[in-house]
């Protein structure tokens, strides 16, 4: 997509992952991506040089990110994100780095079908939600916080509903309400389970995503999701005491990140 832009196919690549996940490292990048690190690394400190990128250090690890005095920075995140909607779903889905949390091991050899039962019996036992939302306008990054509690209906034996009634927050206090709805179902045949959103009705669902488990307490959506021009990606990562379910949507008018956190 940005062959002529790029002389260097490793610079399309960062700036892209970039570009989704606001972060990266050199082992992340040739993990995700597939590709030998000491390229990477090179086109990284290109990158740097030219003060496209800046660096700084966690432990051992050299964490990049976007050069905030980058003086062309918000042309060239605007043209990454014209490039992203343009890629074909399953290349949208390589640059969404959306597991971030780390791995939580569960039960030894746990089949997919098991795994999707001992979620589906955490789901029936959420009552609560924290979630946080990060939308970037151009150079303008707005988040907000909020809570919720959730009642759980069992609608049938694989579809069950999460009313959710809440406030967003400001200074930790309640500030606007907020409510919404979202429909879990469960198909242990395909080691599928599909999310909806009840916007419209129970009768005129918005589709979101086929999640299925790719390890032990780790769900992830099969594909990148298309919703009119936008994109959605989703990964659930879950325990005894709570359920992180973290989505990307990226599209023409939208660049969100949002952190649901279920108990």
């Amino acid at each position: 997509m940005l062959k002529g832009f790029f002389s260097n196919r490793n610079i399309e690549r960062i700036l892209l992952f970039l570009f989704v996940n606001e972060r990266c490292y050199g082992t992340q990048l040739q993990t995700l991506l597939g590709v030998p690190l000491t390229p990477l690394q090179k086109a990284l400190s290109h990158l740097e040089k030219h003060r496209v990128l800046s660096s700084h250090y966690e432990g051992k690890a050299r964490i990049y990110q976007f050069n905030p005095s980058y003086p062309l920075r918000w042309e060239l995140e605007s043209l990454l994100k014209k490039a992203y909607t343009h890629l074909p779903s399953q290349e949208k889905k390589r640059y969404c780095f959306v597991h971030k949390q780390k791995f939580i091991p569960s039960e030894k050899g746990r089949s997919r079908r098991k795994e999707l039962t001992a979620f589906w019996e955490k789901l029936l036992k959420t009552r609560k939600l924290s979630l946080v939302t990060k939308s970037r306008l151009g150079n303008e990054k707005i988040t907000k916080t909020g809570r919720a509690e959730v009642t759980v209906s069992l609608v049938a034996p694989s579809v069950l509903i999460f009313h959710e009634k809440g406030y967003w927050l400001v200074d930790e206090h309640p500030d606007t309400s907020f409510s919404g709805s979202f429909r879990w179902s469960l198909d242990l045949k395909t080691s599928l389970i599909t999310l909806e959103h009840l916007r419209h009705g129970a009768s005129r669902p918005v589709f979101l995503f086929n999640l299925t488990p790719i390890q032990a307490n780790k769900l992830e959506s099969v594909d990148a999701h298309l919703c009119g021009e936008d994109t959605y990606l989703g990964s659930v990562i879950w325990s005894n005491d709570q359920i992180a379910f973290h989505w990307r949507i990226i599209g023409p008018q939208k660049n969100d990140e949002l952190i649901y956190h279920y108990s």
